[in-house]
């Protein structure tokens, strides 16, 4: 239980980083939602594709998640006035593990 506590603290630091301009990655973010207990998860199967959608609301932070497998398609994370990130896998393949300040 504690293990699990951690992760929660941490990945609630790098949002709050996310928020105050410091450094975290598109998967640091993806890894947040995914293990939120509070992650909304649903599944779909178009055209014999498997893709997941995660949906959680933190603190007045809005996430968005949709993946196919373990790969990332798109990460949207935003307030009520301010866009945090913005992720497409198919313009931002790139950046998926490079250290970016997000504001």
């Amino acid at each position: 239980m504690d293990n699990v506590k951690s992760t929660f603290r941490q990945a609630a630091v790098l949002v709050k980083s996310a928020i105050t301009g410091t450094y975290t990655t598109i998967q640091e973010l993806a890894d947040y939602v995914l293990h939120h207990s509070e992650t909304q998860r649903m599944n779909r199967t178009l055209l014999g594709i498997s893709y997941s959608f995660y949906h959680l609301e933190k603190e007045g932070i809005h996430y968005y998640l949709e993946m196919r497998g373990s790969h990332i398609l798109q990460l949207d994370v935003h307030t009520v006035d301010q866009k945090i990130v913005s992720y497409r896998s198919y313009r931002d393949q790139d950046q998926l593990h490079t250290k970016r300040i997000w504001r």
